[in-house]
């Protein structure tokens, strides 16, 4: 929502309402899964990962970056908890406002009311996406599926992946030994071709015959 803004700039804007600003330190957790969400978050600075940490395995929901915000589907629901694990991902700074004075904020600031109701309308289709990635059963399925999204957002079929694999594997609910077999089966039998952070699509119609299956 204020990616585009310098670190000074989203401060001049929230410079009319009480906030505070917190910092963290890489892999720090910011915020527990359960834990009650008291503030809406924006990162000034660095980035954060949500994640659920399963019994067996750690699933990657998203990342964001500078000027993006995150607890504010949370802190206006009934059930006002968080329902994934924040994690700094790098050095972070982060800008915490309450409910009440953000409400306050919303008030006097129509025009950021519109920019925040689309900006949350985005991240229920991405999370809706994330969703539909995880509902996919093997793993071809779920790394096809993820190539294809890429391929429309990118509108190339040279993916730049803007993650390391762990994470990839993450992202897609399945252990990072196991991404990078089937990175490499799929390589083999001529599907793709990839190399460190880029997958090439050789075969599209296989990929889509693939989430067919």
């Amino acid at each position: 929502m204020f990616s585009n803004m310098k670190r000074e700039e989203i401060l001049e804007f929230f410079k009319d309402t009480y906030y505070k600003i917190n910092k963290f330190s890489p892999n720090e957790v910011i915020a527990l899964e359960g834990e009650e969400c008291e503030n809406l978050g924006i990162v000034l600075s660095g980035s954060i990962d949500l994640k659920r940490m399963l019994s067996n395995k750690v699933i990657q929901m998203t990342s964001f970056g500078q000027g993006h915000l995150f607890g504010e589907v949370i802190i206006f629901s009934d059930v006002n908890t968080y329902p994934a694990t924040v994690i700094s991902s790098s050095k972070s700074e982060i800008l915490f406002i309450s409910k009440e004075n953000f409400k306050q904020f919303t008030y006097t600031h129509p025009d950021f009311l519109e920019m925040f109701l689309r900006d949350l309308s985005n991240k229920i289709l991405t999370l809706n996406k994330s969703i539909e990635r995880l509902s996919y059963n093997s793993i071809r399925q779920k790394i096809s599926n993820y190539i294809l999204d890429e391929y429309k957002i990118q509108n190339s079929h040279l993916i730049n992946i803007n993650m390391t694999k762990q994470k990839l594997a993450e992202t897609l609910g399945i252990p990072r030994p196991s991404l990078s077999r089937e990175l490499m089966n799929m390589k083999d039998i001529g599907i793709i071709d990839y190399y460190k952070d880029t997958i090439k699509i050789l075969d599209l119609d296989a990929l889509f015959k693939i989430l067919d299956e």
